[in-house]
């Protein structure tokens, strides 16, 4: 019975943290662009700085219908909070791109909910990024 526990809580950690898909970001508009959705969250490149990035999720956000309940700001990065009818967390944290990807100076990740969602994701990632 301990060998079984053990096991599954092994399989669930590994999933949790271990699964990284890649997703294309914005299928309809025929953009190569990709980002990577891991243990429920939405980890994107972006081309612009975090303070103009901030001024137009807050701006997006806000039109979409969510309830923004916080923002957190440090040096490198920015934090909105946000919920959404049904009493989710919504988290986007737009942060400098330590890892240098090509054309990027931050990258954007955004958390819906315990377990996160996709598609939802995606949308918020999508507007955010045509608004620029």
């Amino acid at each position: 019975m301990k060998a079984t526990l053990i096991t599954l809580l092994a399989i669930s950690v590994l999933a949790l943290t271990g699964c990284q898909t890649r997703v294309a970001i914005d299928p309809t508009t025929n953009q190569a662009q990709t980002a990577n959705y891991s243990a429920g969250a939405f980890f994107a490149p972006l081309d612009a700085p975090v303070n103009d990035i901030f001024m137009v999720a807050i701006r997006e956000m806000d039109e979409m219908g969510y309830f923004r309940t916080g923002e957190l700001h440090t040096d490198e990065a920015s934090t909105i909070y946000a919920r959404k009818i049904g009493d989710q967390k919504i988290t986007v944290r737009i942060a400098v791109d330590d890892r240098k990807e090509p054309e990027a100076q931050s990258r954007v990740a955004i958390r819906i909910g315990a377990f996160g969602d996709l598609p939802e994701s995606q949308a918020i990632f999508a507007r955010i990024r045509d608004a620029l």
